[in-house]
């Protein structure tokens, strides 16, 4: 017995040290120079800088300047083939290091299991000094038709074939198959002609102010993959609120990921003895889908999540997105503060207020779930409409407590003169519907912009409104339409974290903000009529997958768009038929 107790506890102390060495191993990958010059977090301190890159030895990539002279077999390489070759290889490295988290082992990546190096030399598009695998790449570059490439460069937002002149401004360019390039490109014009073409959609101010609210827009694929910088003013903003806070920062998240600006900035907020407290979505089993938040529990201690809320019968999320900075100012909206939602890879409103009674009752509200009521454990606010000035009425409401589609939503619905606008990450609530075939029928002007996620769910509902004669758009890009917003009449602007379903109004933890004022919403209604009009008509009576040849950059951003655990060209979507 006590052998077998002693060989028990041998075993634990095994495993123990080989997790911890793991763990200690395991590095986030911060910037890709080039397939073998990788940057990573060596301190494990999320600050990135640019000493000390890992090598990867034994493996050449190319690129455009690449003197290939020493290697007969590839001296013959044009300038288009070393370009075909350079992105494909940086295109496989960010998809498989970007972002994420590695193990070094051996002083070797090791990445799915198998070793980097090894991963790299079997996509062919790099090679060593062995003759072989000089031989295998230029068999792998036979079999691409470079005809069916163009090159797009997403500063000009312009369109070259490969041989064009001036076609590149350094690094700043993608690859697209003819496939993916949208119809309003005139593609006879692009093959019979070296001349770019180019989309001309007249895009709104990124930022509006009024008085002492800010709205921020933040487009739908302007960058092409996701990233971790912090620049767009949405970005900035946040961090510099975090920055200027001088006593408290309260916050709920459902997601934070790949923004180590906005992560420092709450670390050194709290270093500088701003109190910070928040409260974060995590299932019975304490996972999170967003790997920082494991992080940020290390460095930030002050949170609570609901993990202990009974899930089991009635499964239910903390969607909230909300940071409330000195008891005077709220940040909402529908972004996570990740990398897809602050940097214009997905489409999302955010809203800075200034006021002292909103922030009370967000605090309120965040008060309830730090202490440990989550959803329907807790209770229902009383809260006054806010009257900023003269023209303008905010309500600010929670879930599940004011039953904010039925009580709220439904009614504005029914009350709509003139238009009713709504560009959704997902819409599945049957009442909604109901409601809006209705409004249609007593000729309200609806159009419904629906992310291509929403759009192939069992759930959907914008099949029967297409049905009934509404208007409904399908986005047909990498990004997603991750808004959930309505704007009715010119007049009245819904917004915030909250889904149409039943889930979001009956069991999630949600905030949503009702505006009443005429010129916020002409400001939304006119991002919302940019991005109507950025998707082809076509996506009116077709709906495009997530990841697929038909959602642009999709089957080249590295992100599984499908939630299907398969990315980019492992997609059936992505497979490009001759």
């Amino acid at each position: 017995m006590k052998k077998n107790i002693l060989l028990f506890l041998f075993i634990i102390t095994i495993l123990f040290v080989f997790s911890y060495r793991q763990s200690n191993d395991k590095y986030k990958v911060y910037k890709i120079e080039t397939p073998t010059k990788i940057f990573i977090d060596s301190n494990k301190n999320l600050i990135f800088d640019d000493i000390n890159p890992y090598i990867v030895s034994n493996v050449i990539s190319i690129n455009r300047s690449s003197d290939l002279k020493e290697f007969p077999i590839l001296k013959n390489l044009t300038s288009d083939e070393k370009l075909f070759l350079e992105y494909k290889a940086n295109e496989l490295a960010k998809s498989l290091l970007e972002n994420k988290f590695i193990y070094i082992k051996d002083n070797e990546i090791i990445v799915k299991n198998q070793k980097y190096s090894k991963i790299l030399l079997d996509s062919k598009f790099v090679f060593n000094k062995n003759e072989k695998t000089q031989i295998e790449l230029i068999k792998n570059l036979k079999s691409y038709n470079l005809d069916e490439f163009f090159i797009f460069n997403k500063r000009t937002k312009k369109y070259y074939k490969f041989n064009s002149k001036d076609r590149i401004s350094a690094q700043n360019f993608k690859l697209i198959h003819i496939s993916q390039i949208p119809q309003s490109i005139l593609l006879n014009e692009i093959k019979q002609k070296n001349e770019p073409q180019e989309i001309i959609i007249k895009k709104p101010i990124d930022t509006f102010e009024i008085n002492n609210i800010k709205i921020f827009f933040q487009d739908l694929n302007t960058i092409y993959k996701p990233n971790n910088r912090c620049d767009t003013k949405a970005c900035k903003t946040l961090k510099k609120e975090i920055e200027n806070s001088k006593q408290s920062i309260d916050f709920a998240v459902y997601g934070i990921n790949n923004q180590p600006e906005i992560l420092n900035a709450l670390i050194n907020a709290q270093n500088r003895g701003v109190k910070i407290r928040w409260v974060c979505d995590f299932d019975k089993r304490n996972n999170n889908y967003y790997p920082d938040l494991d992080f940020l529990k290390n460095k930030i201690k002050s949170f609570t999540t609901d993990e202990n809320y009974d899930k089991s019968n009635t499964p239910a999320i903390m969607h909230n997105k909300f940071f409330i900075f000195d008891n005077k100012k709220v940040w909402t909206g529908s972004s996570n503060i990740t990398g897809t939602d602050l940097t214009e890879f997905n489409a999302n409103y955010s809203i800075l207020i200034t006021s002292n009674k909103i922030a009370e009752q967000y605090k309120n509200e965040f008060e309830q779930m730090y202490n440990g009521f989550f959803h329907t454990d807790k209770q229902k606010q009383n809260k006054d409409i806010v009257v900023p000035d003269n023209n303008t009425k905010i309500k600010v409401l929670f879930s599940p407590q004011d039953k904010i589609i039925d009580n709220e939503i439904i009614t504005i619905i029914q009350k709509a003169k003139k238009s009713i606008y709504i560009p959704i990450f997902f819409i599945t609530h049957k009442e909604i519907k109901d409601e809006l075939i209705k409004a249609h029928k007593r000729g309200i002007d609806i159009k419904v912009i629906n992310d291509a996620t929403n759009a192939h769910s069992k759930y959907t509902i914008h099949k029967e409104l297409r049905k009934s004669g509404i208007k409904v758009k399908t986005e047909n890009y990498a990004g997603k339409m991750h808004m959930k917003a309505m704007f009715v009449d010119g007049r009245i602007s819904i917004i915030g974290s909250m889904n149409f379903t039943k889930s979001a109004n009956n069991k999630n933890d949600e905030n949503v903000l009702i505006i009443d004022n005429e010129e916020i919403a002409k400001y939304f209604e006119k991002t919302f009529i940019y991005l109507w009009n950025k998707i082809p008509s076509k996506y009116e009576y077709f709906d495009p997958r997530a990841e697929s040849l038909e959602s642009i950059g999709s089957c080249y951003d590295g992100i599984d768009n499908n939630f299907d655990n398969r990315i980019d060209s492992e997609d059936v979507g992505c497979i490009i038929k001759n």
